[in-house]
């Protein structure tokens, strides 16, 4: 058991470097008008939708190719209001220990996790992880990433009512978070990437699109979805029957 504790609390985040590309190399460039600066209307107005969004509860599903040659995708949903968070997130393709289908859920400060197929769950208490701890700090107030995503916009521009284009910089609020929702990349010395999002009628983000450029390596086109806003999350802790708790060598 101890095995598997080991490698599901490590995480699968894989560092990589990119090419500082502009804007104008990659088909999410916007063709009728620049990119709107810091702190123009549109900027305001995506970024107020990314917070309204992610101040309510909400559901997930990612896909997002991996440098490495795999793939991940992952489904979930966040409640801030309940401190709600579950997460099933399957990486293949890598040929290494990343690759396999991992859940999580979150309730408060008590972390649940398990790796197919086992079906026992690891219970970590992460009021006893500090920040500094890469490999075991858990974001309980942005565990998809969508508010480091709305910090790090750079520029934004509006093509229709609900459609945006624009930059975001990952690493101006620290390593960047990314895929939103499914955190398998940590960037490095990456410059602004293009994205392309969309928008409700209630002013709810429905699709984030962005696009990496690690070098020497294809463009990465990573989309999140978000669906059922505002509708409270069910989750459930595991049966206790089926939890042991993590070794006290993680709280050292």
């Amino acid at each position: 058991m101890l095995a598997l504790a080991a490698t599901v609390l490590a995480g699968t985040s894989a560092c990589l470097g990119f090419d500082a590309g502009g804007e104008e190399s990659t088909p999410f460039a916007a063709s009728q008008a620049p990119p709107s600066p810091t702190g123009t209307p549109a900027k305001d107005e995506f970024v107020a939708a990314l917070r309204r969004t992610h101040a309510a509860p909400y559901r997930f599903t990612v896909e997002s190719p991996l440098p490495e040659g795999g793939t991940v995708k992952a489904a979930g949903a966040f409640d801030p209001v309940a401190k709600l968070f579950e997460a099933t997130t399957t990486i293949t393709g890598t040929g290494n220990a990343q690759d396999g289908t991992r859940h999580r859920i979150v309730i408060a400060k008590d972390s649940y996790q398990r790796e197919e197929p086992d079906k026992r769950w690891i219970h970590l208490d992460l009021s006893r992880i500090a920040e500094d701890n890469p490999l075991l700090y858990f974001d309980t107030a942005d565990p998809t990433g969508l508010a480091k995503f709305a910090a790090n916009v750079t520029s934004v521009q509006r093509a229709t009512d609900g459609t945006y284009s624009g930059t975001v910089d990952p690493y101006v609020k620290g390593p960047g978070f990314l895929p939103i929702g499914a955190p398998s990349i940590v960037t490095l010395g990456m410059g602004k990437a293009p994205f392309k999002a969309t928008t409700d009628t209630q002013g709810n983000v429905l699709t984030i699109t962005i696009e990496l450029s690690p070098t020497g390596k294809p463009k990465l086109s990573m989309t999140t979805t978000l669906t059922d806003h505002g509708k409270p999350s069910t989750t459930k802790p595991p049966k206790s029957s089926l939890v042991d708790e993590a070794d006290e060598m993680y709280y050292k």
